[in-house]
Order: structure tokens, then sequence, then C-alpha cells
């Protein structure tokens, strides 16, 4: 008897044990080359695009990181700027996305001014498209379909920026569409 409860309790340390180490966060290994983030203000603008170009390694993202990581980075290192809100079942909802500079004349130390290029009004929200085809609709007959940058074929995402997994040569590019 004393061997079966000593083996049973072994056993639950073991699943207990697994449990645990199940729960660790995933690191990823390290990504080399850049993405692009592109913010396209729409046909006929002035200065239509605005890009914005990351180092995957500099930035030290890995395979366990998102489309969302590589904003935040850019926040940190290029002067991008997002807002919006976040839901632990769909993620990231951007409602603004631009530019961040510091102030001309600033009333306090690090005063920035945020210029906003894309911002979602009304029926309109920012669209994501993405040149991972595996994460993208490439059906140009249906929703959203393909646009071409810069040589680039750029798919409807099918994933929202908090789930869109990274890799080298990546473009995310952003743009207002509506309901």
């Amino acid at each position: 008897m004393k061997k079966l409860v000593a083996l049973l309790t072994a056993l639950l340390l073991s699943l207990a044990l697994a449990a645990f180490i199940g729960c660790e966060e995933e690191k990823g290994s390290a990504l080399e080359g850049s993405v692009t983030v592109v913010l396209d203000k729409g046909e006929g603008a002035e200065n239509r695009y605005t890009e914005f170009t990351l180092d995957l390694a500099e930035a030290g993202l890995t395979t366990a990181d998102h489309a969302i990581d590589v904003l935040e980075a850019l926040k940190e290192r290029e002067g991008l700027y997002y807002s919006g809100t976040y839901t632990s079942s769909f993620g990231a909802y951007l409602t603004e996305i631009g530019t961040e500079t510091p102030a001309e004349n600033p009333s306090y130390e690090g005063e920035t001014v945020q210029t906003p290029i894309l911002k979602a009004e009304g029926s309109g929200y920012i669209a994501l498209y993405t040149s991972d085809i595996d994460e993208g609709n490439p059906d140009a007959d249906s929703y959203g379909g393909t646009i071409e940058y810069e040589g680039v074929s750029v798919y409807y995402a099918m994933l929202g920026v908090s789930s869109l997994s990274l890799s080298g040569g990546a473009v995310y590019y952003f743009m207002l569409s509506s309901y």
C-alpha cells in the first residue's frame, strides 16, 4: 500500500510540475531582417505614404512576437504612435495611428505632439494588410483583396495586429476602410 501511495504521489507531483513548466512564456527564436510598416492616407492625398522600417534583431523581436510588437518598437524608436482598445477575445483594435514628434515649444520636458495619419471615425476602421500570403486573403474578388505596394503584394489580413506573426521582409500596410 505504501508503494502505491508513493507512486501516486510521484505521479501527481510530476503532473503538477509539467503544468507549471507548460505555463512558461514562449521565448521564440531570434529574427533577422527588417519589417516595413506603411500608413496609406489614400489616393490623391499629398505625401500618400508614411513608411517606417524596423530591424527585427536590433529590436530584439522573436518568432513569439507579433505585429503589435513591431508597432510598440516603432513607438519607442521611430516616432510612431497608435491608440485603440484591447479585448482578450480579439486583441487590439486600432482607432488611430500616426507620428509623434517632440513639441516645438514644450511646456514640460518630454512633451510631444501626435499627428494622426489614419483615424477611424463613423463607419470607418483601420484595415490591415500583410505581405504574408498565409495570414492574408489573396482572393482579389473577396473583401479586402490584394494591393500592390512598391512591387510587393499585400493581402487583407485574416488576423488582427495582435495575432499576425513576424518574419524578416514582411510588410504591414494600414489604410482606412469602411463597413
